[in-house]
């Protein structure tokens, strides 16, 4: 998120993250990649990143499913809990919540995350869509980590 809190501009670009995308820095992402199995992604940042995850099955939370997709993505809606319970049955593994800020309202809501991974961009964007939408039950947190890299990005690990 950028340094005042936004995931997107007000119209959902996210074209301000470009400049780190390609600088050359991993910023964790493989490890995270590499212990997750299950990527959980609101319909709205599935459409925008149009990642297929390959190697990990991907639970898209919309309700609008597109014409083309791979064997490892699958279009749910319904009860997030009655969902969660349902993969936590058949043990598929960790899970990485992506977002979007919609999605991860619904689960912090329902205090479904064990951990937080907050990366902080060095830019204030000064408006768009916020990380935490609000109206959720008080959650506090232990500081676990704190990673900074050269860029100026700062990740802060909360669980």
């Amino acid at each position: 998120m950028s340094l005042d809190g936004y995931i997107a501009r007000e119209d959902g670009s996210i074209d301000w993250l470009t400049m780190y995308e390609n600088s050359g820095e991993d910023y964790g992402f493989k490890e995270l990649y590499n212990k997750i199995s299950i990527v959980l992604i609101g319909g709205t940042t599935f459409r925008q990143v149009q990642e297929d995850y390959k190697g990990k099955e991907v639970y898209v939370f919309s309700s609008r499913m597109p014409a083309n997709k791979g064997d490892n993505i699958h279009f749910v809606s319904g009860n997030i809990q009655s969902i969660l319970f349902k993969m936590e049955k058949e043990d598929k593994g960790d899970m990485w919540l992506v977002g979007g800020a919609n999605l991860i309202h619904q689960f912090m809501r329902k205090s479904l995350i064990d951990e937080f991974i907050i990366t902080i961009i060095p830019i204030l964007l000064g408006n768009g869509i916020p990380l935490f939408l609000g109206k959720y039950p008080e959650i506090k947190l232990t500081l676990s980590n704190v990673v900074s890299y050269k860029s100026g990005l700062v990740q802060l690990y909360y669980y």
